[in-house]
């Protein structure tokens, strides 16, 4: 055979294919792996996408769990509270898993962390996903996870006595400062510090304006948060070396009034809010006092605008003014409300406590009875004058049931180391004829102002009803100076009766308060020499023993002329009345003319709805807004007469002096009063004296409970039971 055929077309083809053939293979074999990885991948990075979805779903539902009220109280019910809490979160996400049927292993050992100062807790789970496809390219196992914040965070620190009496909810002394050395800082309401802003922040918002040395967290609303070194505005702090100032500044020094605002868990019980309030503009009209209460109610009568040393100028009321509010969580946000000038809208819905003045640091004490359990928070707002001038506060503590250490005794200083607060022997207007009976007015009666009341504006008397009353002097009808007053005095013109009373206001703060007179009848009835007078009547035939009418022969003492005379026509009587809940006259009225009152419905009329000085010796009653203090029907000789007070409330209280004696002849003699004085006793926390009458006031009365949405707390809860 030749060697031709070895050429052939046909052989040769066959002989490439033969040759080829292996390299196709191994390039086919490769390019399906590379098209089975591709394909397979998808399928391994959708299993894994699917785990991290359901890892997700178990992370979201762990922080709703560890957000309810009955699990996060675990957190602070004892010592180990806080580890027992993460525990049970830890356990619900794992057995969340193996709800959801998760069939990887989650490999966090501790997917819940929580820690106590201010932050959120928050889950992280991972797991690994085996691969299917992927190992082809040497891909084992997919790794995913998922980290989430838990939205609701919580701002209470850690008690280190858990919920024992006195362990320590909240507490913020504003030590943390944004300046050193003796200086002022500021922090806005959007977190920035020293950066003074002409707007006011309306909206509430969870962003952290301000972060105390404890951790604790505050929300602001308005301008911003003052932080004061102690020697600043205020000689003394009540703890550390700062305060905080809540009218700050809106860059121009015109206003500032703002709020700060904590959110805390509270679980169901008793605790005690406790903080420190001074002024920073003087009232010297309500100096020494303390101008605080548990309802706004309760001081609406503190309007006096005479302010001093405030570069805002004057007639500026209330420019210290600071509220407390305690609210429940509203979905993250707390309740506001609107300032007083109605130009603002500040944190806090539910008022607790309202302070207006307080020369020196007074401490305020809140009880509250938290009953359902949940997120509640503390707001403190400026109110009254906007004008970048308010109050200090400091040294804001939450206790469980109670603080530890004693309230300290708010009674003012000055008053215990100056008791005699005021006296008047009625020598102005002066009469200059003697023996005499003269008619005047004592609009002008100003007394005498001892040393508890240094600063206070003179304040003369109110007649009523009508201005005019008698004004006497002679040998035997005087006691104290050389002058003495006649409250039956003769009728002018148009008036319909001869009996008057004497009435003038003082500010009062809660405490024990003698009220003392000098009394002499002006008929002396032939042969009686005795003393008829009763303390503080407390009943109606405690009082009628006194008020007989009979006519008896006598002496007028003013003329020497004898006659017959009803036997209680001497009788005087002393009241006293809160000015919201009795009506109060008008001071200044024309001599002889007729007397106008301010009415606690608001109206102003010359027949008063609610009379200072009304009161019925058959059927007295002694609930009465404006209780009998003394009574006295006949003394021939001059006698003291002093009665005592409970003042349970800071309001301003009417002291009146009347003719209540012979009303059905009018006869224009009555008894004699000279020497009128207000002494203060002590504080309510002090020994009380042998009896006295405690001055009704305004709802709601000191001890009772006012209760809002989940909690309820106690009024003025400085006053002892």
């Amino acid at each position: 055979m030749t060697d031709r055929t070895r050429n052939s077309p046909r052989r040769g083809l066959g002989q490439l294919w033969g040759d080829s053939k292996g390299s196709v293979a191994v390039i086919f074999a490769l390019s399906a792996t590379a098209l089975i990885a591709f394909l397979g991948a998808g399928l391994d990075f959708s299993r894994a996408f699917v785990a991290r979805q359901e890892l997700s779903n178990v992370a979201t539902m762990t922080c709703q769990y560890s957000t309810r009220p009955t699990v996060y109280q675990v957190a602070f019910g004892n010592n180990n509270g806080l580890q027992t809490y993460a525990t049970q979160v830890n356990a619900f996400a794992t057995q969340s898993l193996a709800n959801q049927q998760f069939s990887l292993t989650q490999t966090n050992a501790t997917p819940f962390t929580y820690t106590a100062l201010g932050s959120n807790g928050q889950v992280s789970l991972a797991a690994t996903v085996p691969t299917l496809f992927l190992p082809i390219v040497s891909i084992n196992n997919l790794p995913v996870s998922v980290t989430i914040t838990c939205a609701q965070g919580q701002t209470q620190t850690q008690n280190s006595g858990g919920n024992t009496p006195g362990s320590v909810v909240l507490s913020e002394s504003f030590e943390n400062s944004a300046c050193s050395g003796t200086c002022w800082s500021t922090f806005q309401p959007d977190g920035t510090k020293n950066n003074l802003s002409p707007t006011t922040y309306s909206t509430f918002s969870n962003v952290v304006g301000y972060v105390g040395t404890s951790g604790s967290e505050w929300t602001i609303m308005g301008y911003c948060l003052e932080v004061d070194t102690v020697g600043l505005i205020k000689s003394t702090v009540a703890d550390g070396t700062h305060s905080a100032e809540l009218d700050c500044d809106n860059a121009s020094g015109s206003a500032g009034n703002s709020s700060i605002s904590n959110k805390t868990f509270y679980s169901p019980g008793v605790y005690e809010i406790r903080f420190a309030y001074a002024s920073r503009i003087d009232y010297p009209n309500y100096d020494p006092m303390y101008i605080c209460a548990s309802t706004a109610a309760d001081l609406a009568w503190a309007n006096d605008g005479s302010e001093s040393g405030s570069p805002r100028g004057s007639n500026i009321t209330r420019s210290n003014q600071m509220n407390v509010y305690f609210d429940a969580d509203q979905n993250g946000v707390a309740p506001t409300h609107t300032t007083l000038d109605g130009t603002q809208t500040l944190a806090g819905s539910n008022l607790i406590d309202e302070c207006v003045y307080g020369p020196n640091w007074v401490q305020r004490s809140v009880t509250i009875n938290v009953t359902t359990a949940g997120y509640y928070w503390l707001s403190f707002a400026a109110d009254g004058g906007n004008d970048s001038y308010g109050a200090q506060v400091d040294a804001i503590e939450v206790c469980h049931v109670a603080c530890s250490g004693s309230i300290s005794d708010p009674f003012p200083s000055a008053w215990s180391s100056s008791p005699l607060l005021y006296e008047d022997s009625f020598e102005s207007p002066s009469s200059a004829t003697s023996p005499v009976k003269t008619s005047a007015v004592l609009d002008s009666d100003y007394g005498a102002s001892h040393g508890g009341w240094p600063t206070q504006a003179n304040l003369g008397w109110a007649t009523g009803p009508y201005d005019q009353v008698g004004i006497v002097r002679g040998t035997g009808l005087v006691d104290a100076g050389s002058q003495s007053l006649e409250l039956d005095s003769a009728t002018s013109g148009s008036q319909t009766t001869s009996r008057r009373s004497i009435s003038r206001y003082f500010y009062l703060d809660p405490g024990y308060y003698a009220i003392s007179y000098h009394y002499l009848s002006g008929v002396r009835f032939t042969g009686v020499a005795a003393t008829n007078c009763t303390y503080a009547p407390s009943s109606s035939g405690a009082l009628s023993a006194y008020t007989s009418t009979t006519s008896t022969a006598g002496t007028n003492l003013l003329t020497s002329a004898s006659g017959n005379w009803p036997a209680d026509t001497n009788a005087v009587a002393v009241f006293m009345a809160q000015s919201m809940e009795a009506s109060y006259p008008v001071i200044g009225a024309g001599l002889n003319n007729a007397t106008s009152y301010y009415n606690p419905t608001g109206t102003t009329t010359t027949t008063p709805t609610a009379a200072p000085d009304t009161v019925s010796t058959s059927s007295y009653n002694t609930a009465q807004v404006n209780p009998v203090l003394d009574y006295c029907n006949y003394s021939s000789s001059w006698t003291t007469r002093t009665t005592y007070v409970q003042i349970t409330k800071a309001g301003q209280y009417w002291l009146t002096i009347g003719a209540v004696g012979a009303s059905a002849s009018q006869d224009h003699i009555g008894g004699l009063i000279d020497d009128v004085r207000v002494s203060a006793v002590g504080s309510l926390y002090g020994g009380a004296p042998t009896f006295y009458v405690t001055i009704p006031t305004t709802s709601a009365a000191p001890g009772s409970t006012i209760s809002y949405t989940g909690f309820s707390f106690t009024a003025d809860p400085l006053t002892p039971s």
